[in-house]
């Protein structure tokens, strides 16, 4: 496999750093190593495990790589990179279409350690880029991101007063109505999620994800039980929908798409009722990460009672100009007017063809 100007060969490394050693390989090469780290580490989370990993392998043909900190025979810190090809030069992102991939570490030294390590011996015109890590200099940290997390491990009625009276309000005004909340796993549900999804990515000016991925979605975390779809139906038409990742007691609110009809209230009930749904089994519900100058979703996730946590993203060498598809710009925002006024079909097209690029 080529990456750009460099080989498989070019790219494995091992380099002494006083007592401790740092590797760079093909992450395939050692998989055990990895999931050492993920059992011994609490901050792993979804996006670190096996299971996601090979969801992006598959559905986009990343390449993955492993950059560890080793001593005593052990692995002390990790972190995972897909690459991006490149014809000039590899770009390692940890990891794309993820909401945060932090390196895993026994300790914060041991972690700064890696970071710095990754600077010093990385391939020539290597670029990275670390989703939920604030590194020190010479890395490049940009802070225009936070998640929302809400601890489900409470009575109902504490979780209900939580929620804002105006998201109340609108919760009380669908229950009024004929709304039907649905939820199940087939692949039948996905594909009702992925029209309305169509439809929302559109409509913000973006190209939507392929439906292989989708597809595969299904095929890896629904054997497990660890994928829900939930469908809010209006009149007998769907006017939300929202796919749920469940890592252990961690619900994940990974995509969600709704109708164009702002009158309607069904995107509302449909958490609510997740909320009832995922509280009777004490779960956390992450409800992702936002850009903090998209106000509607702040809104909308600070009213369902959850609370925030920065997830600062490091670059090295520098930082792009542009890192959120949330907030447009210059000839990102051109070409998003250009994706409104496009068919579906043609936005669907688009996504299954160059969706793998937008990482």
């Amino acid at each position: 496999m080529e990456l750009g100007a460099y080989s498989v060969s070019d790219l494995n490394c091992s380099d002494t750093l006083g007592a401790n050693e740092f590797q760079w390989q093909l992450l395939d090469e050692d998989k055990p190593k990895w999931d050492q780290l993920i059992a011994i580490c609490p901050r792993s989370l979804i996006y670190h495990h096996r299971l996601w990993i090979e969801l992006l392998a598959r559905a986009y043909g990343l390449c993955f790589w492993l950059a560890s900190i080793n001593g005593g025979g052990e692995a002390l810190a990790g972190c995972v990179f897909a690459c991006g090809k490149s014809r000039f030069k590899p770009r390692f992102i940890s990891l794309p279409f993820s909401d945060e991939c932090a390196p895993l570490a026994l300790n914060r030294e041991v972690s700064d350690e890696l970071l710095a390590a990754l600077t010093l011996h990385s391939p020539p015109n290597a670029t990275y880029e670390i989703r939920g890590v604030k590194a020190e200099w010479p890395w490049h940290t940009v802070e225009c991101f936070a998640n929302w997390t809400l601890e489900l491990n409470r009575p109902l009625a504490v979780l209900e007063r939580g929620l804002a009276t105006n998201f109340r309000r609108s919760v009380k005004r669908a229950s009024q109505g004929n709304i039907k909340i649905d939820r199940g796993q087939d692949l039948s549900y996905l594909s009702r999620f992925y029209r309305l999804q169509l439809e929302s990515r559109r409509r913000h000016g973006l190209p939507a994800q392929p439906w292989r991925f989708f597809k595969l979605l299904h095929e890896i975390f629904s054997p497990s039980g660890s994928l829900e779809v939930w469908i809010a139906q209006e009149n007998g038409c769907d006017q939300a929908s929202a796919v749920f990742l469940i890592d252990g007691d961690a619900v994940h609110y990974k995509w969600g798409a709704r109708s164009a009809d702002r009158q309607s209230y069904a995107n509302h009930l449909l958490f609510w009722k997740a909320i009832e749904h995922f509280a009777a089994r004490g779960c956390m519900l992450d409800l992702g990460r936002t850009d903090v100058r998209n106000h509607g979703l702040m809104r909308f996730k600070q009213e369902l009672g959850a609370n925030l946590s920065p997830v600062p993203f490091s670059f090295y060498p520098h930082a792009p100009s542009q890192i959120s598809a949330e907030v447009l710009t210059g000839k990102r925002r051109v070409a998003a007017e250009i994706l409104r006024r496009m068919p579906i079909l043609a936005t669907r097209l688009l996504g299954e063809a160059a969706y793998r690029f937008f990482a």
